[in-house]
């Protein structure tokens, strides 16, 4: 269970699509800062882009750095996360499409331990694959106004002691962009173990201010929920 929460720290990606005013094809730098406990500074680089036949591929990385006191001891955290996701749609109007995708989802985490009053530092790591396959809709409601509703199946596997947890996360969101260039964006999704209530819930608001058909900036905020916390970040976007 702790892996599974571990894991849900950071946003997972959404099948792209081109939708009327929106555009889905950058690169994107960004940083973020956090309240949870084993995480508190975030440096995120992401990437999309979509070719022929509706199809679609990016990518993330994230690297996270943690530390925190805990009772006779001090403790730090790094994660490393790299994620490659392909994407296809399906068109069923010239407002709806069917979106399916695969994402393969790789984290490399060590940790040291420090005993108050101690010089001695212990070093332990562990890595964790992930693989989902998600099913959705997107439909353009208004204009410049997209909806999207999806559910995702995934798999968490642990390499160092081969154990694995199965999970579903049904998603709604909606984003929105002005004649003016700003883009708001919300998304609300829970994760479920199969077989049990939901572990966790996420809330995440988006803003960002497109200068130009190529720059943008923007914010971020997620509230998360089972354990609580949130994240507050900005970043850069180069479009293409």
């Amino acid at each position: 269970m702790k892996k599974i929460l571990l894991i849900l720290s950071i946003t997972f990606l959404s099948t792209q699509l081109f939708a009327e005013g929106f555009n889905d094809n950058y690169i994107q730098l960004g940083y973020s800062t956090s309240d949870y406990k084993h995480v508190d500074k975030i440096t995120n680089i992401k990437g999309s882009a979509e070719f022929g036949n509706n199809y679609s591929i990016w990518g993330d990385y994230f690297y996270e750095t943690g530390d925190w006191d805990d009772p006779g001891e001090y403790e730090t955290l790094i994660y490393n996360k790299l994620l490659i996701g392909i994407g296809k749609s399906f068109p069923i109007s010239d407002k709806t499409n069917i979106t399916s995708s695969l994402i393969l989802d790789r984290w490399n985490n060590k940790q040291t331990r420090q005993a108050t009053g101690s010089s001695l530092i212990t070093n332990s790591s562990f890595k964790l694959n992930v693989t989902e396959i998600s099913l959705g809709i997107k439909n353009l409601i208004a204009p410049r106004t997209e909806l999207s509703l999806k559910n995702n199946w995934g798999r968490l596997k642990s390499t160092s002691d081969s154990s694995r947890y199965y999970y579903y996360r049904p998603k709604i969101g909606i984003r929105h962009i002005s004649e003016s260039g700003i883009e708001s964006s919300a998304e609300y999704f829970k994760v479920s173990k199969f077989g049990s209530n939901p572990i966790q819930s996420r809330l995440e608001i988006g803003l960002i201010k497109h200068i130009n058909k190529n720059f943008a900036i923007g914010g971020r905020f997620l509230s998360v929920k089972q354990p609580d916390w949130t994240e507050n970040g900005i970043f850069v976007r180069r479009s293409f």
